[in-house]
């Protein structure tokens, strides 16, 4: 009994020794070439998007910047009509009262100005009427006849009708002239009442505009800056700037993120697999229909770059799919049924020459070999390499034939 298990054990020996013989030579790790499918697969981390979304925008109405006071929760169920966001108004009231105080201010100056042009032209029409009478009496009872007055009295009639006819030019050339500035002055206080009275409509209708309400039922979700920062309250906007959206959640899309580095062969039209975090036992298949043109930070301390892809996918199913919600995906870029590919460290390159490693059983030969498609873990092999043949996992250490 003894020498059968003895007998037995020694050959479980020499077979598992024959065996460690054929996965490798001279202890250097080698594996058996073999055609199978080949699967190149972009793995890519994301998020679930809303193909169709209703904006929810801050007011247009108003001007300058607006501070967000308060906004829904997100992802909070919201009713049409019902306030979603409201912005802080101290800054709009304490601009109308101030273009209602420069109003009031106006009206005064323009009241002053007009009762000021009205006293300036009766007086100027009092003084015209005098001046009309005086000439008049000068004109009556002027005489040039020496046998009745002295010469110096005959020039001084004459003196005081010249003078009474430039004074009447005067007071014609100053009535038009305290018109025409007058009505001038007036104009311009009229254009700084009506600015007044344009900056006490808008802030008026800015305070009558500071709630924002939701276009539609749904779910109210927050948007992102360009930074990837989601708007909070306190945040300073323009107005029409995007405050959130209401995706429709029968109409879902995955937002892929896939590293330039693995991006190589990417393409509209190529087969996707997405799992979410929450739900990874859901599989769910889609089909790329956007991508991005020129990769891109995600965020701004971090340099590395992605493209960005789109996903449609088969199932939008709102009972547990939402937007936002993290998810884990693969791109399927090729697949090749029944083709020869080794490991990636199994291939060596210099410049545009590839080769491998070959067991003659005693050693190795390095063989030049063509390459395929490569994937981050295999690359195919189009010419040098048959079915059965052995190639090394690692450059060998001893003498290569």
């Amino acid at each position: 009994m003894i020498r059968r298990l003895s007998t037995a054990l020694i050959l479980t020996v020499l077979l598992g020794a024959a065996g460690c013989s054929d996965q490798t030579t001279q202890s250097h790790p080698t594996m058996r070439i073999d055609a199978r499918d080949f699967e190149f697969s972009v793995p890519a981390k994301g998020e679930l998007i809303s193909a169709v979304e209703t904006p929810v925008n801050a007011p247009t109405g108003n001007r300058g910047r607006l501070t967000l006071a308060w906004m829904a929760e997100e992802n909070s169920q919201v009713k049409a009509g019902e306030v979603v966001a409201r912005f802080d108004g101290t800054e709009h009231k304490l601009e109308k009262q101030r273009a209602e105080l420069q109003l009031e201010k106006n009206e005064i100056s323009e009241n002053i100005t007009s009762r000021e042009l009205t006293q300036s032209k009766f007086s100027i029409h009092q003084q015209a009427g005098e001046v009309k009478q005086e000439k008049e009496m000068v004109e009556k009872f002027s005489v040039d006849d020496l046998t009745v007055y002295s010469k110096n009295e005959i020039i001084d009639q004459l003196l005081s009708k010249d003078y009474l006819s430039a004074q009447q030019l005067y007071l014609a050339w100053r009535e038009v002239s305290q018109l025409t500035q007058g009505e001038a002055q007036l104009e311009l206080l009229s254009l700084e009442g009506k600015t007044y009275r344009d900056s006490i409509n808008l802030n008026r209708e800015a305070l009558e505009n500071l709630e924002v309400t939701a276009p539609v039922d749904g779910v109210f979700v927050h948007s992102k800056n360009w930074r990837g920062e989601k708007v909070r309250e306190g945040q300073s906007l323009w107005p029409g700037s995007k405050l959130g959206y209401i995706p429709s959640l029968t109409e879902l899309q995955a937002k892929l993120y896939v590293l330039e580095s693995e991006a190589a062969g990417l393409e509209l039209g190529q087969s996707a697999q997405i799992r979410l975090d929450a739900y990874a036992d859901r599989p769910i298949k889609g089909e790329v229909v956007g991508l991005a043109n020129i990769a891109a930070p995600r965020d701004t301390r971090s340099p590395t770059k992605y493209f960005e892809v789109t996903i449609d996918l088969e199932v939008s199913d709102p009972a547990f799919m939402r937007p936002g919600q993290k998810l884990e995906g693969e791109i399927r870029v090729a697949h090749k049924p029944q083709v020869i590919s080794v490991p990636n460290q199994a291939v060596f390159k210099d410049k545009s020459v590839s080769w491998v490693y070959v067991s003659t059983g005693s050693g190795f030969t390095k063989r030049e070999v063509k390459t395929g498609l490569r994937s981050l873990t295999q690359t195919e092999i189009t010419e040098g390499l048959t079915k059965g043949e052995r190639v090394a996992l690692l450059e060998p250490t001893g003498e290569v034939q």
